[in-house]
């Protein structure tokens, strides 16, 4: 398989699954929406407002949510998928004899087939460390060091 055909795969799991993620928090909101609108004020009055305020946290922890994934959609429709350069940059496949990395955005673990990759984000510690790194360098991160074999 080449090499542009391994990061198209990558980007496009990514992307699909950011699709996945986002729709089913629209679901939830849409959810809780529904129940906030169906929901009658009964002479329970504390029960409703327990009920309201619980609608109220899951939507903000939803809309949170929501945020978050719509950022690394714009952060993977941003990534250019060209070959690797000499640096590390977003968007580069890192190979290290412990692991390759996709610089795109946290997923972590993704089989293509029968090989593993990592699909992490340049803003986590071990994204950070490779970052404008060149093959040869090595990083260590979690005890563990970590020399750049290739950049693709």
């Amino acid at each position: 398989m080449s090499v542009q055909t391994i990061k198209s795969q990558l980007h496009q799991f990514c992307v699909s699954d950011t699709d996945r993620r986002i729709t089913t928090l629209q679901n939830i909101l849409d959810g809780i929406n529904s129940s906030r609108e169906s929901e009658t004020k009964s002479s329970a009055g504390d029960k409703y407002e327990t009920g309201r305020a619980m609608l109220h946290r899951e939507e903000v922890q939803a809309n949170r949510q929501l945020l978050q994934v719509m950022e690394d959609r714009r952060t993977l429709a941003a990534l250019k998928l060209q070959d690797g350069g000499d640096r590390v940059t977003r968007g580069s496949l890192v190979v290290t004899k412990h692991g390759s990395y996709y610089l795109s955005i946290g997923l972590g673990k993704v089989r293509l087939g029968d090989q593993v990759y990592f699909c992490i984000s340049v803003q986590s510690p071990i994204g950070r460390a490779f970052l404008n790194r060149g093959v040869g360098d090595s990083i260590t991160f979690n005890g563990r060091t970590h020399t750049i074999e290739d950049i693709l």
